[in-house]
């Protein structure tokens, strides 16, 4: 099961990355420099964003996933976490990790998730 889990998730991360290679023209969508701004509009009231929707979703799906991750990429986020909350720790990750912030967002929330909430076992 959890291996199903963990495929699952890079599975719908890879489909992300191949849908916005397909049109090399278009604006930066996958990076966490691009997402960022984006997901913290979406956070406002009244506000909708294809991309910011779009980040919801990748944080939902995180959440859903990252107990069961392998050792390097697990979290677990205190009960009752919001996606406020997320996005500043993905925000905080990324000014302290300046090259991270060109990097996929998925991985970068992931990466961002697992150092501020690592699992304790």
């Amino acid at each position: 099961m959890r291996h199903l889990l963990w495929i699952s998730l890079f599975v719908t991360i890879l489909n992300v990355s191949v849908t916005f290679a397909q049109d090399a023209r278009a604006p930066d969508t996958r990076s966490a420099q691009a997402m960022l701004p984006r997901c913290m509009e979406t956070l406002k009231p009244g506000v909708q964003d294809a991309a910011g929707e779009r980040c919801m979703g990748i944080l939902a799906t995180l959440t859903f996933v990252s107990r069961v991750l392998p050792d390097k990429l697990d979290s677990w986020q205190p009960t009752g976490t919001t996606p406020d909350q997320m996005m500043q720790v993905i925000d905080s990750f990324t000014t302290a990790n300046k090259e991270a912030a060109a990097e996929d967002f998925p991985l970068i929330a992931l990466a961002a998730m697992h150092e501020k909430w690592p699992c304790q076992e």
